[in-house]
């Protein structure tokens, strides 16, 4: 007996960076679940769950678009450019073309969700199954719902608009049984997509701001810290000023970007983090950098950030927030951390002239500061010559940190110090003994 999946979950596989589409997929199937449906008795599909190693994946595609009760499309620019997409899409159109004819019933089985914004005008075809409804917000409608679920993936918001998506699979697949489709097969199907192809920044100033972000989590805490307010269950839910303010740092930093009229997308940094500052030149755009001084205490954190302070990133901001009330961030000894992972760049933060790299940012200066980065980091872009990074000499690796540290003049015999008659490079800790800490540490 051939299984009638509850719905099939179609989109594009680039879009699942980060797991993303997982969580969406994983908490609709619970809400249908609390609002009495039973998705367990006819399984919903997604294709990484439902293909096992050596299946005919063309086959058992064309299988469950054959006979799904429902279709949830999660559009984007990469899902109208995905010719397998396409294939599904228009797979299950058909059928609902096919019960129109023999019922003159139109079914709302295809349930669009915007993922992403899809920028150009989307063609009629696409564009009369509506992806939105009332309640489902202005932040879902103008940057999509991988940005509500990036930016609050806790907050009423992203769970208002799961309940809508869940109550119209119900609807439909409760009440209607569409014709199936056996032995379909999806390479014979002639898709309506690829819409257009993906378009690739070719100018500098092309309006996309990639942020990285580098923070802890509740569970475990970054080493020292004992305040698991400020985080969450990842990076993404990092709240340095809270209290009182609750929105997460990426939360704010999207928002600061669209005012200034970019478009951007947030990444955790991770081991890969240089090649994809790379990237970010070759299609000329800028890029930000989020820093929880705490991260530097995490290994991966602290190798790839390392690395970045080892390169020339002209086009690149380093943000840093400081809350106030938090008495544990206020300690010198995590700013000591922090300047011994970033002793290149160091001497420049807080420079009045220069103001790409920014620590202790407190909470009613975070938004000033990062738009004025925005603005820096977009001009230099547009007067670089060529979008290649140039990668400085290899140095001297950045000192280790030995558990929690305090500020104070570093070892004598720590073999990572440079000699003394390269004393611009030293790092901070080893430079102007006579300077008192406010000076250091600004």
């Amino acid at each position: 007996m051939v299984q009638e999946p509850y719905f099939f979950l179609s989109y594009a596989r680039k879009d699942d960076r980060d797991e993303f589409v997982k969580r969406f997929y994983d908490d609709l199937v619970l809400e249908l679940r609390r609002i009495g449906a039973d998705p367990a008795a006819q399984p919903a599909f997604r294709d990484v769950e439902r293909l096992g190693l050596g299946a005919d994946w063309a086959r058992v595609l064309g299988t469950a678009v054959g006979h799904c009760r429902a279709f949830v499309a999660l559009y984007s620019p990469t899902y109208l450019s995905s010719e397998y997409c396409g294939k599904e899409w228009t797979a299950f159109r058909e059928r609902l073309h096919e019960y129109r004819r023999e019922t003159e019933i139109d079914v709302p089985a295809l349930v669009p969700v915007l993922w992403a914004p899809m920028g150009a005008a989307v063609p009629e075809e696409i564009a009369r199954f509506q992806y939105q409804e009332a309640g489902m917000g202005q932040e879902y409608s103008t940057h999509g719902l991988m940005h509500v679920l990036r930016t609050d993936p806790t907050g009423e918001a992203y769970r208002r608009i799961v309940e809508k998506v869940a109550f119209r699979v119900r609807f439909a697949a409760d009440r209607f049984r569409l014709p199936f489709r056996p032995g379909l097969d999806l390479g014979e199907v002639r898709g309506l997509f690829p819409v257009a192809e993906p378009q690739r920044a070719t100018t500098a100033g092309d309006g996309h701001v990639q942020v990285f972000l580098a923070a802890g989590v509740a569970d475990p805490l970054p080493q020292g810290r004992n305040r698991p307010e400020y985080y969450g269950r990842s990076p993404r839910e990092w709240t340095p000023y809270h209290p009182p303010k609750h929105p997460t740092v990426a939360h704010r930093a999207q928002k600061v970007i669209v005012e200034e009229g970019y478009t951007s997308n947030i990444e955790v940094v991770d081991a890969g983090l240089s090649g994809r500052l790379d990237e970010t030149m070759e299609n000329n755009q800028t890029s930000i950098l989020l820093i929880d001084p705490w991260a530097v205490r995490t290994e991966g954190y602290r190798d790839a950030l390392a690395g970045y302070d080892a390169q020339n990133r002209p086009a690149t901001g380093v943000l840093v927030p400081c809350h106030d009330a938090d008495e544990e961030t206020g300690d010198e000894a995590i700013w000591h951390d922090l300047s011994r992972v970033f002793w290149r760049n160091w001497r420049r933060r807080n420079d009045p002239h220069d103001p790409l790299f920014r620590v202790r940012v407190g909470a009613d200066e975070f938004e000033d500061r990062l738009a004025v980065m925005l603005t820096v980091a977009q001009n230099r872009l547009m007067e670089m010559e060529s979008t290649i990074p140039y990668r400085l000499p290899e140095g001297p690796p950045p000192p280790p940190l030995r558990g929690l540290t305090i500020p104070g003049p570093a070892d004598p015999t720590d073999p990572y110090v440079p000699p003394m008659d390269s004393r611009s490079a030293l790092p901070p800790a080893t430079r102007d003994q006579g300077h008192n800490d406010d000076d250091q540490y600004d």
